[in-house]
């Protein structure tokens, strides 16, 4: 059935024909979906091995240089990548985006139910033993820390990529500077003070790409075999193991733990 065709309403539509506003509204927001899903998958399998490939400094500076020149050299995909991967940075947060609360009045609802769900065990004078309690919401808190977490990378991962192009396409305005990344390069960015800024995008892109990854299974996945605990355990995984890789990466890269697994 698309359409009523009476004497009384000789053009009404029913919700379910795709010429009714509800049936465009629908298509459009599963199209903004896709998008954004999609997007964010291809920007999380990237951070993946990214990070990584990052770590290889933990063994030794000459594989850290190894694996930088088979990327930009023998086999030249860094240059490309790069602009690939910031095209959709910005598509996935134009997309993503939208569910980011646009008022100022909203984002302090966000803020004050973030605050809220975190104090709410405190909050509540119940018993232990009741089956009814109150208490943080799961789901919630954690579209509240992917929200928050967004707009950290969006920041920092935008000056971070600007810096690796810089890095990638010129000599950064050192006379006879090696184009491209190096050992010396990539320290020296940590060694300057800008490890404060790496640390705080590495939790936050790492926790951002466990979250996303999360809610796209639990979205697309979980009526499926792949449950809800799955979707849990695998966020814990990523979550833990690449916050700590990441931490180590970042320390080796100041110094300390160069090369601390050869």
């Amino acid at each position: 059935m698309t359409g009523i065709d009476t004497e009384l309403y000789p053009k009404a539509e029913t919700r379910h024909s795709k010429t009714s506003s509800a049936f465009k509204n629908a298509k459009k927001a599963l199209r903004d979906e896709r998008i954004s899903g999609l997007t964010g998958a291809f920007l999380a399998f990237f951070i993946l091995g990214h990070l990584v490939l990052e770590s290889s400094i933990l063994v030794s500076a000459d594989l850290y240089e190894t694996v930088a020149y088979f990327m930009e050299h023998t086999v030249p995909m860094a240059q490309p990548l790069i602009f690939i991967v910031t095209i959709v940075f910005f598509i996935h947060f134009i997309w993503a985006g939208r569910k980011i609360p646009g008022k100022l009045r909203e984002r302090k609802r966000m803020l004050e139910l973030g605050e809220k769900l975190k104090d709410s065990r405190k909050g509540w004078n119940q018993d232990p033993n009741s089956d009814i309690k109150l208490r943080s919401h799961f789901e919630t808190s954690l579209w509240i820390t992917q929200v928050r977490t967004g707009m950290i990378v969006l920041a920092t991962g935008a000056f971070h990529l600007f810096l690796v192009m810089w890095n990638i396409f010129t000599d950064m305005g050192v006379a006879g500077q090696t184009l491209g990344l190096t050992v010396e390069v990539a320290t020296s960015r940590v060694e300057s003070g800008l490890w404060i800024l790496y640390a705080i995008l590495m939790v936050s892109v790492v926790a951002h790409m466990a979250i996303g990854v999360y809610r796209l299974l639990v979205k697309w996945f979980a009526d499926t075999f792949f449950v809800r605990n799955y979707a849990k355990a695998l966020f814990y995984f990523l979550f833990w193991f690449y916050t700590i890789l990441g931490a180590a990466t970042v320390i080796a890269m100041a110094g300390p733990l160069e090369g601390i697994l050869s």
